[in-house]
């Protein structure tokens, strides 16, 4: 009985873009009998077996699905479906269902979601265009290109149809995002162009969406200077640096460091022009100050409308008496009176700084160095000791007319220190320097005055009481004789 029988199949090869699928026609054509089905069933299988051979090889082959620089990533999975049909005119589109399939499981394997649109997906494997590609990536969610390679096919026979099964090796390409490619981008535009300077108080240290950094930096030191693309530095060639974590953080403290630095430089520096300003202060007043706090209170040669500084009250101001007189002995090296003044502050805490300046002055005849550098003689932290030389500046010095060195001599005649001198002498110069305004002389002139009224007294009442008794002493004998 004839029989409808299958055409020999036509194997054909198309190439949708730059991915190729292996796709099978069929059609019902003729009414053959059984041994000639039997023998054209033949030589259908031999065809197929050449076909499907030489599509495995187109398969193996280095197909390119995608370009490797779009991809983050490639990961290569074995995936093995299998595909029912109905009849021979199915098996084209099992075939597609099985690689559409296979696409979508190797997805799932690698990005870790299903893929939901097989026809979108094919699409996406046929473009030839990279960044179509990306975009309807992009659209439809699916994160990934496929690249397949067939290593076995296989077909099950049934009696309503049957199945075919593809075993595979599928490489995925996971594909770079918008921000990685921007970022790829600005990289390729920074190539091209020199870096230029950023300030780092308002730069954009990282990129908020990768967290890649955005700034470039070279470092003399604490010295830093950022700019915003890599390259060298325009003075010194140096090659600049890309910044991390760590720089930023190391950058923010040198910028703490150097203000703190900042305001403590300007309170030094605040703190040193007071100083200068009280410094410049003592100097135009120097000679004020000395006058003020050293001035001999018996100097002959100060002027007379200048007071005096007691030698208590100097003793206590030591210090800022020769700071003072210091100065002016500088402003003013010709006026003696500043260096006398400066020995006297000397003498209270270190007398034998005095002395040079003192026999200096005494050579010029200054009065009032003399009654100074006598004591200077005695003190013992000079350690002289020298009462001639004491005695002699002394008696100079009261021959020129200072009344503390007729005090001083005084002193040492009423003390029986001077030969050849007596009290009457010694009162002599009390006297004198009395008149002149001496205070301490005009006390010893009182007490040598009340000691020669008492001693008056006394000579009186001794004259008295020697009359009277040589009265009781006459009556007895004129008494005697009478008898």
């Amino acid at each position: 009985m004839p029989v409808r029988a299958w055409q020999k199949p036509q194997i054909r090869f198309f190439v949708d873009g730059r991915s190729p699928v292996l796709r099978f026609q069929t059609q019902i054509s003729e009414t053959i009998s059984a041994p000639a089905l039997i023998k054209a069933a033949g030589k259908l299988y031999a065809s197929l077996t050449l076909a499907c051979a030489g599509a495995l090889l187109m398969m193996i082959g280095p197909v390119r699905a995608y370009d490797e620089g779009d991809c983050v990533r490639q990961e290569t999975v074995p995936v093995t479906v299998e595909e029912a049909y109905g009849t021979w005119s199915d098996m084209d589109a099992a075939r597609k269902r099985a690689l559409d399939r296979i696409n979508q499981v190797a997805i799932g394997q690698v990005i870790g979601f299903e893929v939901k649109s097989s026809r979108e997906n094919r699409a996406e494997i046929v473009n030839s265009d990279a960044e179509q590609r990306f975009k309807q990536f992009e659209q439809i969610n699916l994160a990934g290109f496929v690249r397949v390679k067939v290593l076995e096919e296989t077909r099950k026979e049934a009696d309503a149809g049957g199945s075919l099964s593809i075993k595979s090796e599928v490489t995925v390409c996971v594909p770079k995002s918008q921000a990685v490619r921007k970022e790829e981008q600005e990289r390729a535009d920074r190539r091209l162009r020199p870096p230029k300077p950023v300030d780092p108080a308002s730069a954009a240290w990282f990129d908020p969406v990768t967290g890649q950094p955005r700034v470039w930096y070279w470092r003399d030191g604490l010295s830093y200077e950022f700019f915003d693309n890599s390259g060298f530095h325009p003075r010194t060639g140096d090659k600049l640096l890309i910044v991390d974590r760590k720089v930023v953080t190391e950058w923010r403290q040198s910028v703490e460091r150097a203000k703190r630095e900042a305001v403590e430089r300007a309170q030094r520096d605040a703190a040193q022009r007071e100083a200068e300003a009280q410094r410049q202060a003592k100097i135009a007043r120097a000679g004020d100050l000395c006058d003020q706090s050293a001035a001999g209170l018996y100097d002959p040669d100060r002027p007379k409308a200048l007071p005096g500084v007691p030698w208590d009250v100097l003793k206590g101001a030591g210090i800022e008496a020769i700071e003072a007189c210091e100065i002016a002995v500088r402003q003013y090296p010709e006026e003696r009176r500043y260096r006398y003044q400066l020995a006297r502050a000397y003498q209270t805490s270190d007398p034998k700084r005095a002395l040079p300046l003192l026999q200096v002055l005494m050579r010029q005849n200054y009065r009032a160095a003399y009654d100074n550098f006598g004591w200077a003689l005695l003190d013992t932290r000079v350690g002289r000791n020298d009462l001639a030389g004491a005695i002699a500046s002394f008696r100079q010095g009261a021959t020129l007319g200072d009344p503390d060195a007729m005090v001083s001599l005084a002193t040492m005649i009423s003390k029986g220190r001077v030969e050849g001198a007596g009290p009457d002498d010694a009162y002599r110069l009390f006297k004198r320097a009395a008149s002149m305004g001496h205070r301490d002389a005009a006390d010893a002139v009182e007490r040598l005055m009340e000691g020669q009224r008492q001693a008056e007294q006394q000579r009186l009442q001794n004259e008295q009481a020697a009359r009277a008794f040589m009265g009781i002493v006459g009556g007895a004998l004129g008494g005697i004789g009478r008898r």
